[in-house]
């Protein structure tokens, strides 16, 4: 019987050494996975918020939703609901910024009454006077159209008109280039050495920006070169008033073929003209060639810068051919409907 028991005991110590060991599960483990887990439930969430708040400033509210979101949190994200703009107040309409429609005119009338009472000698005591009328144009790239056909006429006119009268007998152009508003070119030569000097310091003392450039080495010593702008003075930038109508331009073109005629001049190329749109008026260019002497060209060039013709003349230049001169120049005219 002892010896039974004995067995008994010796088979429950091997049972009991082969049970597994008893897994203790740890609180703090259990705690720090549950947070975890709600701040992933948290961050989900709020990305859903983001992209629907985004959805809705991008997209507006949807029509299932209208009028069922609060309207602080539509204003937050920027979005609008289309059900709440048609939405009376008790005081008036209201804006998107939230005033009302008869605040705003109401407003506005009050600053309009103060307008109005303010005195002409309170509007010269704030304000200079010479600034509102202190308009006068002085760059010829902010003249208006007519005016720069204005300046063109007088500038050539003016610059013809010096060569015309103070030129030496002696002296011959092989060059001579003109453009618009007052920048020329000359090249020539003298058959002094006196006269070359003569006209160098007349041009020059009518000239800004003048320059004589160096000579060739196989040029004259009395050859002339030289460049600049020229001084053009007292202009009247209202001598043409008016622009062209499309039905009055063969008679501005007949006008100037007859000054031409006059002086002994023959113009080729005023029947083909290049026409630019510029939405309320066109300009209309003419690429016009002559050989006429140079004599004859300059007594057209002065009668054509007094006359009422509406034409400027964007540049012109003159070059000695084989026997004659020829000269190439172009004529300018705005033209109305």
């Amino acid at each position: 019987m002892i010896h039974l028991n004995l067995i008994n005991a010796a088979e429950r110590l091997v049972e009991a050494e082969n049970v597994a060991p008893v897994h203790v599960t740890s609180v703090a483990d259990l705690q720090k996975k549950s947070r975890k887990k709600a701040l992933t439930v948290a961050l989900a969430a709020l990305f859903v918020v983001v992209a629907f708040s985004c959805f809705l400033s991008v997209a507006g509210v949807p029509a299932p939703l209208q009028g069922l979101l609060p309207a602080q949190y539509l204003s937050l994200i920027g979005a609008e609901d289309p059900s709440r703009s048609a939405l009376m107040m008790g005081e008036g309409q209201r804006t998107s910024a939230g005033g009302s429609l008869e605040a705003q005119a109401a407003a506005a009338e009050a600053i309009k009454r103060e307008r109005d009472a303010v005195t002409v000698k309170q509007v010269v005591g704030e304000i200079n006077p010479q600034v509102l009328f202190n308009n006068k144009r002085t760059d010829y790239n902010s003249f208006l159209p007519l005016e720069k056909i204005s300046f063109q006429k007088a500038a050539l006119g003016q610059f013809v008109a010096f060569l015309n009268t103070t030129t030496p007998d002696d002296v011959g152009f092989s060059d001579c280039v003109f453009q618009a508003p007052n920048y020329f070119y000359l090249r020539g030569v003298a058959a002094k050495s006196e006269s070359q000097k003569a006209f160098l310091d007349r041009i020059r003392a009518v000239s800004t920006d003048f320059r004589t450039p160096p000579l060739p080495e196989n040029a004259p010593a009395t050859d002339i070169t030289a460049f600049g702008k020229y001084n053009v003075n007292n202009v009247n930038l209202a001598a043409v008033s008016s622009f062209v109508t499309s039905a009055e331009v063969a008679g501005e073109v007949k006008a100037l073929k007859t000054l031409a005629a006059t002086s002994k001049v023959q113009l080729a190329g005023l029947d083909k003209p290049v026409v630019e749109d510029f939405g309320v008026y066109k300009r209309y260019t003419y690429k016009v060639t002559s050989s006429s002497d140079f004599s004859d060209l300059q007594a057209f060039l002065v009668a054509f810068s007094a006359s009422p013709v509406r034409m400027g003349i964007q540049n012109i230049e003159l070059k000695q051919a084989k026997r004659d001169m020829f000269s190439t120049t172009r004529f300018e005219m705005f033209v109305v409907k």
